[in-house]
């Protein structure tokens, strides 16, 4: 189950498109019988839970925030929260030529990625990138696959 919370407004249908997306990722995880919160945000709430949480002082593009260590034997029924500010989305689309649909969506694997235990070394530039080589994006790859396939065509 997705629980889909904005804070700030997406464009139409930005929402159903990002569930859909959400959901095929979960189905490749394995996890659809557990609960994600996406939270959609601008800049400056992101912001503060980045200066709260990392101390750094400046937007994102997503952040996760799971509820259980990988490793841990008791997978609880809600994975986490992923958090997506629609404002550095938008920039991110922009210089990248597609949607913010598309964008958020890429996020919102990026962030189950991490709520279900993986991680990756830092990414320089406009964050994720799906040209990001190595071993350890690999898993990221396959999610992102898995959810974009789910998306309606020309998003």
């Amino acid at each position: 189950m997705i629980d889909l919370i904005a804070r700030k407004t997406p464009p139409a249908g930005l929402r159903p498109a990002l569930r859909a997306s959400l959901e095929a990722a979960m189905r490749h995880f394995g996890v659809e019988d557990r609960e994600v919160t996406v939270v959609l945000v601008g800049d400056r709430a992101i912001r503060a839970l980045k200066r709260e949480h990392w101390g750094e002082d400046a937007p994102t593009d997503v952040l996760s925030f799971p509820t259980w260590e990988p490793g841990d034997p008791f997978m609880p029924p809600h994975l986490g929260d992923i958090i997506i500010s629609l404002d550095t989305a938008g920039r991110q689309a922009a210089a990248r030529g597609h949607s913010l649909t598309r964008e958020a969506a890429l996020l919102a694997s990026h962030g189950l990625t991490h709520l279900v235990g993986h991680d990756h070394p830092h990414a320089e530039g406009l964050g994720f990138e799906e040209g990001a080589t190595g071993p350890e994006w690999q898993v990221f790859h396959e999610a992102w696959a898995a959810a974009q396939a789910a998306l309606p065509p020309g998003v």
